[in-house]
This record gives structure tokens, sequence and C-alpha cells, in this order.
């Protein structure tokens, strides 16, 4: 698997990690942004896009899914990250393949509409919680974890980077340029 990159900046400690993975036409590409505090940019990766073949879906059925995100794609990029974010977002939509991604726990979010009933971070589903941003949206999380300091931790550093910037907003960065590969590599 060759794995692409655009990486503006040496190694940096303590980023935050975006992840995201689409599929379009048979084909699935992954791709990892790291940003500073405010939403700049440090590294950029991503994966070339993989084609699934029939004979692929016939003999994995039901894993082929798991196997890319999680294996193919996911463990690849992190093998080449040189950044070191914090925790890793990503959309509401890769919940179910929640892990750990270069040994930092990831999160999905998602923004929601209505207000919850309860605390600030009341409770949904397991491994689930709303939480309120000041100033900002109610953000459905789901967590990697079940270890409830760890989600308390990431709940707090949530709140935080989310007084400089919209944390929803690289997720769609990503999806973007995911898909502008895509299309680019079907013009060749």
């Amino acid at each position: 698997m060759v794995v692409s990159e655009v990486d503006s900046r040496p190694v940096v400690r303590q980023g935050i990690g975006y992840y995201c993975q689409i599929g379009s036409d048979g084909r699935h590409i992954g791709g990892m942004l790291v940003t500073n505090s405010i939403g700049v940019p440090l590294e950029f990766k991503y994966t070339e896009p993989v084609t699934v073949s029939r004979l692929q879906k016939i003999l994995y059925g039901m894993v082929l899914d798991r196997y890319l995100q999680e294996t193919l794609l996911r463990e690849c990029l992190a093998r080449e990250l040189s950044c070191d974010p914090e925790y890793f977002i990503t959309d509401f939509e890769g919940k179910e393949y929640l892990g750990t991604l270069a040994g930092r726990e990831m999160i999905a979010i998602q923004e929601v509409k209505s207000k919850p009933a309860g605390s600030p971070a009341s409770r949904t589903r397991t491994r689930e919680s709303i939480v309120e941003i000041e100033d900002g949206p109610m953000l459905r999380v789901a967590f990697s974890t079940s270890d409830e300091a760890v989600r308390q931790a990431v709940i707090g550093w949530l709140k935080g980077i989310a007084k400089t910037m919209d944390v929803l907003e690289p997720i769609e960065r990503v999806k973007t340029a995911l898909r502008t590969i895509l299309a680019d590599g079907r013009r060749r």
C-alpha cells in the first residue's frame, strides 16, 4: 500500500488528529489530517485508492468493511504519521470502527440539534455522551473506550479545543480532499 503525504512541518507534539475513510464505486481511500489548536494543517497523509475486486468481496464477506477501515487504511496511515496528536476525531459514520490509532484514542462526533435532558455531558448509549460546547453546538460523542476517566479527559479536551476552532469542520476538509483524490484518479 502506498501512502502519500503533504507535510508542512517537522514532528509536532499534541496536535488535533482527524481520520476519515470514504468509498465510491468500489474504490476506498483513507486520510489523516493533524491540525494545530486553531485548525491550521500540520500534516496530511492519505492512502492511494484501494479497489476491491469481486472475488475479494466474496472471500471477505461481511468483514470486508472492517478490514478496509481498521487494517488496510487506518493502520497503514498510522505507521506513516510523524505528528503526535492527543486524540483522533472521526465522523459519526465511523463509530463502529473506533479503536486506537497510532496509540491514541479515537472519538466519533456529530452535531446534535436538540438540547439533551440532564447535565452538559449527559449519557445517551453505552460509550456515547452528549457534550455541550460553550458558545457552540452540542456534540454527540462516541468513544473507543469504556474507561470513564479517559472519556472525561476526552470531553475536557474537546471542550478546550472547541474554544479556539470548529471541531467538526476539519472532518469535511478531509472528506473533500479524499473525494478530490478519488476523482482525479478516475481522470487519469
